[in-house]
């Protein structure tokens, strides 16, 4: 327990945990002394002597209740007016609460004990008969076990079943033999899963069985139960085993809404994973058939059964305030050992196994209060921001109106040859990298790796920055957008808006969060706006970038004033490793510690980048052409989940760099449109709105001028670097600077905290307060 205690705490204060009045051993060891003292001859009533025995239970399970010692302790403090009072106070109002709490428990286990029929089976059990020896109690006992158990075989198996499958659970969230708990301390995964976890195993074993008896309580039949619940259960651990694998994370609540793309899903699991599936589904049909005609259990009362179809359903809703920290479920859950870890789901998924975390991450907060929050703040932040716009406008002489902007992200585009360890034999992308040099460019810090496309897309088309939001919130577009009705955005300046994504629409449900942000049209597959121009490149089954810029072009020309387009392309999207591409060996990267698999998906991820750069310039070439003023925001929104080799704890600036360009015509250029040159090295997704207008030379309201302050006089604020982020790490807020280095928060200078300030108020308003920007 001492190493134990050191890896989970990094102290002692559980070392003790089997040498305390609480532990199972001891508890044992008393329980067997109760029955030697029965043996002594006392003239006292069997009532007076189940009072005592129930009193000290009660006792035992209090005195080990710290937050209730705590909570004691706390009162007492609070309520003493002197330190002489606070002693007299501790001594006397301690021992009479906990005389009162101790008499109350007393009473409740006894009616309970009473009430379900098991009192006097408890006394019969520990009773010691007045002509019986010592030997002759004890083998009687002995006796009545093994009977019991052999009654109750099967359902003491199934019991045992849950906790094997619970610990399968935890096992299959690990990537590595080893997991460290502390930064220095490491365990192999069976000792820190049966040992420093066993708490948490034994809850995700109780919520299998109540799943089971559940189902056990809809149909009544128990093999059937036992055999649905079990291939649920491995299904469900199995498919987050897959997305761990994919995107460094557990499956979470806000990816329900992609069942409905359930075909393209399947598309994306190995063939032979479904084959088994559906091979062990049809086996278990005739061994479930058998089973309940062979060995036929008793069934379930009627009132048995919907007293567990309410109980159950019950206890699973506690779920809703599970982050509620003065919650009962909180309490319990964190006494037990519950550990969230939302800043990284992954960790997470390894400590409190993938069914609880996903349980955890239900109950979500969408923001933090700023201190100050009102009515008349948002006021002063209003009149304050206008003010600035009304100065930035002095010097601007467009307008969106008469714009036509498009915002490309372009999925997973990142220069391998960034990465530590990674040289290209070839470059996949020479005119973008030609491109860069001309025009305004740099590198933008992705808040995600190997994943998180739909938060670079809401911070893009906001503003606003994910690492603002509670922890409990990895998903704006999903767990937000879809539930507010006010949700500005920079779509919201143009007369007409256009978003093309070419495939499917239900992600990150998107076709409602277009609706929200008041898009007029989304084109998609499937959509009855009709994607056009499909083309596939050699084996891949995605859509090509040609496509997406084609559709795009489309608008572009269609457009007969201003135009907002938010093209999201999909060539690029994983998996890296099926070969999709033909004379991918151009590409082979070259350096230290590169296995076949990166090497590989390294080879077909930069062959899919050398397609995008050729489609990028004749996208250019076309728009060059065109007497309307066309401005291109280009960013990559995360690194492929390829580089496993690389140490994200030393290079997280690295892995989290993508490119980014913005590309105005020559028509825009000749009418006021500029490149940039200051403060452009290194941006944020949520900067692109501010640096968009700058360069068009348009005109802002307040909003857009408090961003345009938040990109000019403060560094770029991401989720840390160090961490696999993927739309869940909203461990703090990490500020990295023009020269791509991590600065802290207190390193800021006062207007810069007054600033960033004013921009969480505004956040805060907008997603989780009373939108009083808006009705002001």
């Amino acid at each position: 327990m001492p190493e134990f205690s050191k890896a989970v705490h990094n102290d002692l204060s559980t070392a003790g945990r089997f040498t305390n009045s609480a532990s199972a051993l001891l508890i044992l060891l008393a329980f067997y002394i109760v029955l030697l003292v029965s043996k002594i001859k006392v003239n006292v009533k069997n009532g007076y002597v189940d009072f005592i025995i129930y009193t000290a239970w009660a006792l035992l399970v209090i005195s080990n209740n710290q937050t209730l010692l705590n909570k004691l302790i706390e009162y007492n403090r609070k309520t003493a007016q002197s330190v002489t009072r606070w002693i007299l106070a501790k001594d006397i109002k301690e021992i009479l609460w906990l005389m009162l709490i101790v008499i109350l428990s007393d009473f409740i286990i006894l009616g309970i004990c009473k009430l379900i029929g098991i009192s006097q089976k408890i006394s019969n059990f520990y009773d010691i008969r007045a002509d019986e020896e010592l030997s002759q109690f004890f083998y009687r006992i002995t006796n009545g076990i093994k009977s019991w158990i052999k009654a109750h075989r099967v359902y003491l198996a199934t019991i045992a079943w849950g906790y094997f499958l619970a610990i399968f659970s935890f096992l299959m969230m690990n990537t590595k033999w080893t997991v460290a708990p502390n930064v220095d301390v490491k365990y192999n995964i069976f000792t820190y899963t049966i040992g420093v976890r066993q708490a948490m195993v034994l809850v995700n074993a109780i919520i299998f069985l109540l799943f089971l008896k559940f189902i056990f309580s809809l149909t009544n039949r128990y093999w059937f139960s036992t055999i649905v619940a079990s291939l649920l259960w491995i299904i469900w651990v199995v498919a987050n085993r897959i997305k761990i694998g994919i995107r460094n994370e557990p499956i979470l609540p806000s990816e329900l809404s992609m069942i409905k793309a359930w075909r393209s899903l399947l598309g994306m699991v190995d063939g032979w994973i479904l084959l088994l599936v559906v091979s062990v589904i049809v086996i278990t049909i005739p061994i479930i058939y058998f089973l309940e005609k062979k060995y036929r259990l008793p069934k379930q009362k009627w009132y048995s059964r919907v007293a567990w179809l309410i109980i159950i359903p019950v206890i699973f809703s506690s779920v809703t305030f599970l982050n509620h920290e003065k919650s009962v479920i909180h309490i319990i859950s964190g006494g037990i050992g519950n550990d969230p870890t939302f800043y990284n789901q992954l960790a997470g998924a390894q400590k409190n196994g993938p069914t609880q975390q996903f349980l955890n991450n239900i109950d979500v907060e969408v923001m933090k209060k700023p201190s100050g929050y009102s009515k008349e703040r948002m006021q002063q932040l209003k009149d304050k921001y206008r003010k600035v716009a009304t100065d930035i406008n002095k010097n601007r002489v467009n307008n969106f109106k008469d714009q036509v902007v498009i915002f490309n992200l372009s999925e997973s585009f990142s220069d391998p040859n960034r990465v530590p360890g990674i040289q290209l034999s070839n470059d996949p992308i020479p005119y973008i990298r030609q491109l860069k040099q001309k025009t305004t460019s740099g590198t933008m810090i992705s808040a995600g790796y190997g994943g998180g496309t739909a938060n670079m897309e809401y911070m893009s088309l906001t503003g606003l920055d994910l690492s603002n939001f509670s922890p409990t919130l990895p998903t704006p577009y999903t767990q937000l957008v879809t539930h507010r009705k006010y949700n500005p955005n920079i779509a919201q300046s143009f007369p007409e808006v256009v978003a093309i994504h070419p495939y499917q629409g239900v992600y990150y449900s998107r076709t409602e969060v277009y609706k929200r942000f008041g898009f007029d049209r989304f084109y998609y597959l499937g959509s009855k706006y009709k994607i056009k121009y499909k083309k596939k490149i050699d084996r891949s089954p995605y859509l090509s970038d040609e496509t997406a810029y084609k559709n795009a072009l489309d608008q572009v020309k269609k457009a007969n004033n201003g135009e907002f387009i938010n093209l999201v392309t999909m060539q690029n999207h994983f998996p890296y490793d099926r070969n999709y591409y033909n004379n991918s060996d151009k590409y082979t990267p070259v350096g230290e510690g590169i296995d076949d698999y990166t090497r590989n998906a390294v080879q077909d991820f930069s062959t899919g980048l050398s397609y995008t750069d050729t489609a990028v310039k004749d996208f250019i070439s076309e728009i060059d052409n065109l007497d309307k003023p066309v401005t291109l925001v280009f960013y990559g929104d995360h690194l492929p989940g390829i580089y496993g080799g690389v140490d994200m704890t030393k290079y997280g600036i690295q892995l989290h760099s993508t490119d980014y360009f913005i590309y105005s015509n020559k028509y825009a250029r000749e009418h006021g449109a500029r490149n940039l040159v200051s403060k452009t090295e290194y941006v944020g997704p949520n900067d692109f709105i501010a640096l968009m207008a700058k360069q068009t030379n348009s005109k802002v309201n307040a909003y857009q001028a408090l961003l345009t302050e938040v990109q000019e006089k403060l560094p770029v604020a991401t989720l840390n670097t160090q961490k696999s982020t993927v739309n869940s790490y909203n461990t703090h807020t990490e500020f990295v600077d023009n020269n791509g280095k991590i600065v802290k928060y207190k390193s800021l200078s006062k207007k810069q905290k007054q600033l960033w300030e004013d921009y969480k108020l505004l956040q805060y308003d907008i997603t989780a307060g009373k939108n009083y920007w808006k009705n002001n």
